[in-house]
């Protein structure tokens, strides 16, 4: 009996380790999330819904959400938009193009309001 639980608790700390390093791997990082080169940024899709999830940018100023997440692919006067994936670029696509943005939108006060994954799928032309 005591062999056995012995036993045991080397298989659950190396089962819980597994679980924790894992969940680790999605956490929102700003180095991950700046690395890029202007056209893919291949780390954000995989912290993204941590970033919603998890930290508050609705109620954040313009210069905070730029301080925080670095400069926007695409803006206006009351939205910023940044690009988490985006395959239209690919020269030998065989897949529809798939887009998938952050979008914070602001406040006549500069105050972000809402923040929300926008995602979007051409359909595939029929032949």
């Amino acid at each position: 009996m005591i062999k056995r639980s012995f036993l045991q608790i080397p298989i659950c700390l190396l089962a819980f380790m597994a679980i924790t390093g894992c969940s680790n791997a999605s956490k929102f990082d700003r180095k991950k999330w700046i690395y890029g080169d202007g056209l893919e940024y291949p780390l954000r899709d995989e912290i993204v819904n941590d970033l919603v999830k998890n930290h508050q940018l609705k109620g954040l100023t313009f210069r905070q959400i730029l301080d925080s997440l670095g400069r926007p692919q695409h803006w206006d006067t009351l939205q910023l938009s940044y690009q988490i994936l985006d395959n239209s670029f690919e020269f030998a696509r065989k897949k529809p193009i798939h887009k998938k943005n952050l979008v914070i939108s602001f406040s006549k006060d500069s105050v972000a309001v809402k923040a929300e994954i926008y995602e979007h799928t051409d359909k595939e032309k029929k032949k």
